[in-house]
């Protein structure tokens, strides 16, 4: 996530310099070939092209709300599970008791409590190691994944590295077995609750609303898996891209006959002007694109990083400990 107020020229001119310089060359061209070459027949009415244009900004901005629907939906999503998360820590310390009804510290309790709290720990990151890998649809290059690939910092580590600052060795062998390690730790989780309750730990009424508690987790993953994957339709982001580029390439032609009815240097008037507007569809086209994936590791992802590292540090306080993580800062303005 781009966190700066004003998006700086080193992240724009990537983007930017390869699109503007062939508009540049192109109505230079064209302009060219009508002013020297005398081909006037490729002066069109603007009132068709004018039409054109309104109707690719109606379906283009459809497109970016439809972008910007699926991108708050997963930040509301992980919004949701940091909420759950601190809920879950707290079912856990009250509800979650020695067996013996005694009012002195039970160190048992203690270790189960930090055993719970620190799975849940390793599921958060499983799960945001697990969204942000490609699937078949995303496995190409592009600027937003390169300028991410090029931070050291943002470099991902595997699976059982991430969870090896929560688990032991053994359990997370046996978690990185499993097609989706994030499932298969909810699942030891509610194994875990029924040994509690039948070890006396948790009475039933307790035992049912933390296992509500874990249905909620399932249903906010399965949301993200939702978005991950799905694709943005198809039909709705080509066909975008289509009829952009389909106005870029018939524009120069309109402005023609109309820079043309003021004196016949104004002709060259028409490179300035069609690469602005040519520019600007491309880059509503462009913001699209780059915000249609939420969890695909670029500079527009949700960071997921930083919320875990959020939730871990609310967690990890409640249980008294006080060497804490510090929050994830944000790297050349860009927070994963």
């Amino acid at each position: 996530m781009f966190t700066a107020k004003r998006v700086p020229l080193r992240i724009v001119f990537p983007f930017a310099w390869p699109s503007v310089f062939f508009f540049f060359s192109y109505s230079a061209s064209v302009c060219l070939l009508y002013s020297y070459f005398e081909w006037t027949f490729l002066a069109i009415p603007f009132v068709p092209v004018a039409t054109i244009g309104t109707a690719v900004a109606f379906y283009v901005g459809f497109k970016n709300n439809s972008s910007y629907d699926r991108l708050w939906e997963a930040r509301r999503i992980w919004g949701s599970i940091t909420n759950a998360s601190r809920s879950w820590s707290i079912l856990v310390l009250d509800y979650i008791i020695s067996s013996n009804r005694n009012t002195q510290p039970d160190v048992a309790v203690e270790q189960i409590h930090r055993q719970l709290i620190y799975r849940h720990l390793a599921y958060i990151t499983a799960l945001r190691v697990q969204l942000r890998q490609k699937p078949v649809w995303e496995l190409h290059h592009d600027i937003a994944h390169d300028l991410i690939e090029r931070i050291a910092a943002f470099k991902q580590c595997s699976l059982d590295k991430e969870l090896s600052r929560f688990l032991s060795d053994e359990e997370i062998q046996e978690i990185i077995k499993h097609p989706n390690p994030a499932t298969f730790l909810l699942r030891q989780q509610s194994a875990q609750l029924r040994a509690l309750r039948n070890g006396q730990y948790l009475n039933d009424y307790y035992h049912v609303d933390m296992e509500r508690m874990l249905t909620e987790f399932y249903n906010q993953q399965g949301a993200c898996e939702r978005i991950k994957s799905f694709p943005f339709p198809r039909q709705y982001a080509f066909f975008s891209f289509v009829f952009t580029w389909l106005f870029i390439f018939v524009l120069p032609y309109g402005l023609l006959p109309e820079m043309a009815k003021f004196s016949g240097w104004h002709i060259w008037l028409t490179v300035p002007f069609y690469t602005v507007i040519a520019w600007i569809f491309n880059t509503m086209e462009v913001v699209g694109d780059t915000s249609e994936n939420p969890f695909e590791n670029s500079i527009n992802d949700v960071p997921m990083t930083a919320i875990c590292r959020n939730i871990e540090i609310d967690l990890r306080d409640m249980l008294g400990e006080t060497n804490l993580p510090k929050r994830v800062q944000a790297v050349r303005d860009i927070l994963m």
